[in-house]
């Protein structure tokens, strides 16, 4: 199944009830996310996986982490386990209550500000890792 954004995709749940899985587009690509608080989460191994390493070929990201507050993350209930693998049908794998998602509006502003960084001139690496996992 193909993950991109090809103009049709998933259809979008708008509520915003604790517990139902809601999608969202980060670079075209489609994010299951589980309401938490009234904010969807999205789940930390897919952001990582799919958008995060993408970047990580460059010191220059590692570098960009080093002046940014870590996202705190959370495991998963068994009910959002239930629910995640539901709607996802298995496209991202299984998921289990190991899994850890993060707030998806801070992984944006995180994700957003890694790029903005690589994109800077004569932007200087002095070092760092990429880690949105922080248990």
């Amino acid at each position: 199944m193909n993950r991109r954004k090809t103009g049709a995709g998933p259809a979008k749940d708008h509520s915003v009830t604790d517990g139902h899985v809601r999608w969202t587009y980060i670079d075209n690509l489609c994010i299951p996310c589980i309401i938490r608080e009234g904010k969807p989460h999205g789940p930390v191994r897919i952001l990582e996986k799919e958008l995060l390493n993408r970047l990580s070929s460059t010191d220059a990201v590692n570098a960009a982490f080093q002046n940014r507050q870590l996202l705190v993350s959370k495991y998963l209930t068994d009910v959002e386990v239930m629910q995640l693998n539901h709607f996802s049908a298995g496209t991202f794998g299984v998921f289990t209550s190991k899994d850890l998602v993060v707030d998806i509006q801070e992984f944006r502003e995180l994700y957003s500000y890694v790029k903005s960084v690589l994109h800077r001139p004569n932007s200087v690496v002095t070092g760092g890792w990429v880690q949105v996992n922080n248990r």
